[in-house]
C-alpha cells in the first residue's frame, strides 16, 4: 500500500477536527493528563474544564479505558474543532495512533467522498487503493454517505 499510516492518521485527525497540544493553558477544549496521588499512585484525568474536576466523572485509575473515553469526547464534538491537551508520551502510551487508524477505517467512505472538499490530499491512486482494500466501489460510497 502506498498510503502511509502517518498520512492516514493525519487525515483521521483532520476529519475529527482534532488538534493536539502539549501546552497546558486554559484555552483547550479537552484535557487528558497524568497525575499522582499523595500515596504514589498514577491516575489519569480527562476533562473539559480544569476548574471543575470530579473524581467519579473525570479521573481514571486504569489507563486502558482512557483511549476509548478520549475518542468518545472528541467524536461527541461532532466534527467541530477540538483542541486536545495531551503530551506525546501519553498519546503513545494510550496507542492513540491506533485509535486514529481505526477511525480512518470506520469512516473511509466519507473520507473518500469528502477528499476534495475537506482537503485530505488523497491522490487518485490512493483512493483507488483504498477502494480496493476496503471493498468499496463508487456507488457504495455514494449510498453510504447520502
Amino acid at each position: 500500500m502506498t498510503l502511509t499510516e502517518e498520512k492516514m492518521i493525519k487525515i483521521a485527525k483532520k476529519s475529527l477536527g482534532l488538534t493536539i497540544t502539549d501546552s497546558f493553558d486554559k484555552c483547550c477544549d479537552l484535557y487528558c493528563y497524568n497525575e499522582s496521588t499523595v500515596d504514589g499512585y498514577d491516575v489519569w484525568v480527562l476533562t473539559h474544564n480544569l476548574q471543575d474536576i470530579h473524581v467519579c466523572e473525570n479521573v481514571y485509575y486504569y489507563e486502558h479505558d482512557l483511549a476509548g473515553a478520549v475518542m468518545e469526547e472528541i467524536q461527541y464534538n461532532g466534527g467541530t474543532e477540538t483542541l486536545l491537551h495531551m503530551d506525546e508520551y501519553l498519546w503513545d502510551d494510550l496507542y492513540m495512533d491506533d485509535k486514529m487508524l481505526e477511525h480512518f477505517g470506520e469512516t473511509i467512505d466519507s473520507i473518500i467522498e469528502d477528499n476534495d472538499e475537506e482537503g485530505y490530499g488523497l491522490t487518485p491512486a490512493e483512493i483507488q487503493e483504498l477502494k480496493e482494500e476496503y471493498g468499496l466501489d463508487a456507488e457504495e460510497i455514494k449510498e453510504t454517505v447520502s
